[in-house]
């Protein structure tokens, strides 16, 4: 009878494992900071060592912004291609720690676009805002005209900051890799995170990332995972897993990290745009006005203007937009596109003249 009991309790306990075993597709948009040690291989290796599966693609050139992804047709066509769970979004590793107005000006718009985007593909999918660290004696470059780069803390405190931003101003997630350097760093400075140019993660850095970025795609804890790396010794590894799964564990609310809820089913209905909104004046120069019957729009919805050929040639949250700035377009007809969680609007024509 004892025998017969062990052995429902052990084919009862593997089958709950079996049932936590998650895999999950995630697209990566960066640039060498996500590339070098090939961090998205990474992370799907320590996903394995769990017996998880992370499916992935990436686009990463050297250098590239926000504005850089939202601008090309590859970085583009890679989040329309697959009905991903996170696109993981990460800017140019200097841009963000920039001033606040100039952030706001130049960098944020496009982590709204970026997510806009993923959002118009699959309402379902979360932008994963992937924070970087200083650099390891600040910013040598820029430290003469803005004073709180020329430190590593002055540095990641901006990081940390707009991070922080796009992450809260799209509903999404921030993933606090910067900051679990930050804490590496002042509990082990011997643990050196960068390679020798004082900017791009050394092996040992990267695994720290790979370690944030398994807690927080997978809502799993490291400190049991069996990952291994022979560039790296057992014992650091089992240091930075420690605090990878201390620092997205203690803030978690912070992260943003089961905050916002994605994709909650909904009987979606249709609607004529035309009995909801009206577009003013059209034809139109410069500025498209945009109202609704309430004034007000949902912090979810979003509208996507198309050409005739049905080419996206401006997104962006409708949440902001009392006009729209439509001098860009070439003169011509085109179409908006209402894009909302609980309702589906037939799309609007205006002309540009």
């Amino acid at each position: 009878m004892k025998l017969k009991l062990l052995l429902y309790t052990f084919v009862f306990y593997s089958a709950i494992n079996f049932a936590q075993l998650k895999k999950i597709k995630v697209l990566f948009l960066g640039n060498s900071y996500t590339y070098v040690n090939n961090l998205p291989q990474l992370i799907y290796d320590v996903a394995l060592a769990n017996g998880d599966t992370l499916a992935y693609d990436s686009n990463c050139p050297g250098g590239y912004t926000f504005n850089n992804h939202f601008n090309d047709l590859t970085s583009i066509s890679k989040i329309n291609t697959n009905q991903w769970k996170y696109v993981v979004l990460q800017a140019q590793s200097q841009e963000p720690s920039f001033p606040p107005s100039q952030v706001s000006a130049q960098t944020l718009p496009y982590a709204i676009k970026l997510d806009s985007v993923v959002k118009k593909n699959n309402i379902c999918s979360q932008s994963v805002y992937y924070e970087t660290w200083g650099r390891k004696n600040g910013d040598a470059s820029n430290c003469a005209s803005y004073p709180p780069l020329c430190t590593y803390s002055g540095m990641q405190d901006r990081l940390k900051q707009s991070y922080k931003l796009f992450a809260d101003t799209t509903h999404s997630i921030m993933s606090p890799v910067g900051e679990a350097w930050r804490k590496s760093i002042a509990t082990s400075p011997t643990l050196d995170l960068y390679s020798s140019d004082q900017s791009h993660p050394s092996l040992a850095g990267s695994c720290l990332t790979a370690f944030v970025f398994y807690e927080v795609l997978f809502g799993k804890s490291v400190l049991t995972n069996t990952y291994s790396n022979s560039g790296v010794a057992g014992s650091d590894l089992s240091f930075l897993k420690q605090i990878a799964h201390d620092v997205v564990n203690d803030s978690l609310s912070t992260w943003n990290i089961g905050k916002f809820t994605p994709c909650i089913v909904t009987k979606i209905k249709t609607e004529d745009a035309k009995d909801s909104f009206k577009l003013f004046p059209n034809p139109v120069k410069n500025t498209l006005s945009i109202s609704n019957a309430n004034n007000s729009f949902s912090e979810m919805d979003m509208i996507n203007i198309v050409d005739i050929l049905g080419k996206t040639k401006l997104i962006e949250p409708l949440f902001n937009a009392k006009s729209i700035d439509v001098s860009a377009l070439e003169s011509g007809i085109y179409f908006i596109e209402i894009i909302s969680k609980k309702t589906l609007f037939n799309k609007m024509k205006f002309i540009k003249e």
